[in-house]
């Protein structure tokens, strides 16, 4: 698993670690926080940047690598887990948008159904590289490189820190 650990922040019963590496490229924990759905733990998540921002637009806008690191509290089935995806895309992207992406948003899709049903205790990553452009990792394995651009992205990151954000009080984790 590409990652180095330091001190490490819990969150439900995960740890996030304060840094990870990253094709090289050093990130840092921005927030980290837990998604809940009826008082029921469905993830904590972790947002890594190159540098700490309180600001989601600044964080969406942002140049350079970043990470988005789920991991699982419980089970969650593949259909339910794609449309979430999508549906955090719709309620964050204009229809214009959502057009400009077609195929991007398709491809997501694709990859985020061979992930299928996953575990509690799972790690799915979504990565924004130079290199590998967005990215989905489980586990430490590569299931999807160059997905889409930095706009795509851009729509991932807005599921939790765009205007309707899938969880509001994960929102403000992610930013603290």
């Amino acid at each position: 698993m590409a990652g180095s650990a330091m001190a490490a922040v819990q969150v439900g019963s995960s740890q996030f670690a304060e840094k990870l590496t990253k094709e090289g490229a050093e990130l840092v924990l921005n927030g980290a926080g837990l998604r809940e759905i009826f008082f029921v733990d469905v993830y904590s998540a972790g947002l890594y940047l190159s540098q700490k921002s309180n600001d989601a637009n600044t964080v969406i806008t942002m140049k350079g690598p970043k990470s988005v690191r789920l991991v699982l509290e419980r089970d969650v089935d593949a259909a339910d887990f794609v449309d979430a995806l999508k549906d955090g895309i719709a309620d964050n992207t204009t229809e214009i948008e959502r057009e400009e992406l077609k195929t991007e948003l398709q491809s997501l899709i694709a990859v985020m159904n061979l992930i299928g049903d996953v575990k509690k205790g799972d790690q799915v990553d979504f990565d924004f590289s130079d290199k590998h452009a967005t990215s989905v990792s489980v586990n430490g394995k590569l299931i999807g490189e160059k997905i889409g651009g930095l706009k795509l992205y851009q729509a991932v990151l807005k599921i939790w820190l765009g205007a309707k954000p899938i969880d509001t009080k994960l929102k403000a984790d992610l930013l603290k």
